[in-house]
């Protein structure tokens, strides 16, 4: 299951950059709020990527499941209801980061449960 950690380290990465893209570089709060979380995701998605042990990690999955959360409702704990462009990229992209998580989570878990 490599592909889902792959699109998440992209979310990351998009999380990233994004502050600087939409205009947001003034607003200390929301970029600390986007790199950390994106950093997050680009870090603990793209290890599960690229390596079998971190990929086995169902806590990786359940962390970035978190930032998805995050992500969906940061627009309203930050008050950014004003910029329809950032609610949008917050959301879309938090929710694709819980999907995938969710679905990786549900896929390592059998595994994890046979082995004790």
């Amino acid at each position: 299951m490599v592909w889902q950690n792959l699109v998440n380290a992209l979310i990351g990465i998009w999380f990233i950059v994004a502050p600087f893209v939409l205009g947001l570089a003034s607003n200390t709060r929301e970029v600390w709020t986007s790199l950390v979380g994106g950093a997050i995701l680009l870090i603990l998605a793209g290890s599960a990527a690229l390596y079998e042990q971190p990929r086995r990690q169902a806590w990786i999955q359940y962390v970035n499941g978190l930032v998805g959360i995050w992500f969906i409702v940061a627009p309203w704990v930050l008050l950014l209801q004003g910029r329809l462009d950032l609610v949008w990229t917050s959301v879309v992209g938090g929710i694709i980061a819980l999907v995938l998580s969710a679905w990786l989570a549900l896929a390592i878990m059998p595994s994890t449960v046979a082995q004790r």
